[in-house]
């Protein structure tokens, strides 16, 4: 089952514990509502959003559990670079099928890029530290939070930020 939190006065929810999670960390935040789509790339066309703005996550695990590496939408994942800075060398994509169960607020697929909430070792991508404004899932596939960039990072201190991503080819 999906827990969802409606927000007043519209139709927009947003995953239960991410709005739980901004909310402990006093970040100030909106939804933009966009028609449905199946990917962070597809989201921002959908929101009319620059995709290097949307914030994408991607799980990855080993033996020593998970992490989430968090990069912008336009760009792709470096493996080796995330390898470098965690000194995991085993770790690998997490299939969209196992996501359920680590996040049962969420639609399959629509990964909220706040590792943290959700008690799971974060890594940011150093270029969306420098964005003004950031687009993320809010847990679903019609809906991107917004917030303040530098209020994004903020939620990043104490994680790894490094460069982790690469042009798409």
């Amino acid at each position: 089952m999906k827990y969802r939190q409606r927000i007043e006065g519209t139709d927009m929810t947003i995953a239960a514990r991410l709005s739980q999670y901004l909310n402990d960390q006093s970040v100030d935040y909106r939804l933009i509502q966009h028609p449905h789509s199946h990917t962070s790339r597809e989201s921002a066309h959908a929101a009319q959003v620059r995709e290097d703005r949307v914030a994408k996550a991607v799980l990855l695990r080993d033996d020593e559990g998970y992490v989430m590496a968090v990069i912008p939408a336009s760009s792709s994942l470096d493996m080796r670079a995330v390898h470098d800075e965690t000194g995991r060398n085993g770790l690998q994509m997490v299939a969209e099928s196992e996501l359920g169960p680590l996040f049962p607020d969420c639609e399959l697929g629509a990964l909220p890029p706040l590792g943290q909430a959700y008690g799971i070792t974060t890594l940011l991508d150093s270029g969306l530290s420098r964005c003004e404004t950031i687009y993320f899932e809010a847990g679903d596939h019609e809906e991107l939070v917004a917030m303040d960039g530098p209020q994004f990072t903020q939620l990043f201190m104490g994680s790894h930020i490094a460069d982790l991503s690469k042009d798409w080819p």
